[in-house]
């Protein structure tokens, strides 16, 4: 793995070819860019060939719960992270579309000790990151990140066989039954359920209503481009 660069200019050979990556993405507890300012898809397909390494230097057993949020750019930030990982021989289970607690849930529903969360939480469009760990239920903190972040920005990412991509559909299910259990509400409750057309929207107002809570639907249209406000 070469060292990347910290910028390249758009539309250039370059930048489609060459790892970008601004050190200062890294975090104390997750990492965070403006794409495609900060860091290129190359330098996404780095950043999970680092993780996926680290998994390797640490013993984790080479399974990785992988989700994404919902932006319109988010499904390419996750393939190639994903590239990233598989490179180095870690077996992918692709959630799909998810928030960051249901791809935490999914570390345990589906017995994978990994997880990488393609998201830029509070940050507008314009924004992308990946929150990640692989202790259960624990995701990375400063040391961890560093660690990471020598590992990626030091070019020793180490390609290793045995990498294999697996879709598992069914977990945004599993995660709302998880979440509804038996609990009915005991009261009637009117609640106004705001999701500002993001990612809780495919979650949020189903699970009111299956645990006996009226909504009132407020921005529940799923929608990348957040025409009304930051979610």
């Amino acid at each position: 793995m070469k060292k990347p660069i910290q910028r390249v200019r758009e539309n250039t050979w370059e930048f489609l070819r060459d790892a970008m990556i601004t050190p200062t993405g890294f975090r104390e507890y997750d990492a965070r860019w403006k794409y495609p300012d900060d860091i290129n898809l190359a330098g996404i397909t780095a950043l999970g060939l680092g993780l996926g390494t680290q998994m390797r230097r640490r013993g984790i057993e080479p399974v990785i719960a992988v989700g994404n949020d919902y932006r319109d750019y988010s499904l390419s930030i996750k393939n190639a992270l994903m590239l990233g990982l598989m490179q180095a021989g870690i077996h992918v289970k692709d959630i799909g579309p998810a928030l960051s607690p249901m791809a935490y849930f999914a570390q345990f529903h589906l017995d994978a000790p990994a997880v990488a969360m393609v998201t830029a939480s509070h940050n507008p469009n314009g924004w992308t990151g990946v929150k990640m760990g692989f202790e259960r239920p624990l995701t990375h903190g400063p040391d961890e990140m560093d660690e990471l972040r020598d590992i990626v920005l030091g070019g020793h990412g180490l390609t290793h066989e045995g990498g294999r991509y697996e879709f598992v559909d069914g977990v945004k299910e599993a995660y709302l039954d998880d979440l509804v259990g038996d609990f009915k509400m005991t009261r009637p409750l009117k609640v106004v359920c705001a999701t500002g057309n993001g990612t809780a929207s495919a979650f949020a107002p189903e699970l009111f209503e299956r645990i006996g809570v009226e909504v009132v639907p407020s921005h529940n249209e799923l929608d990348y481009t957040f025409p009304h406000y930051n979610p």
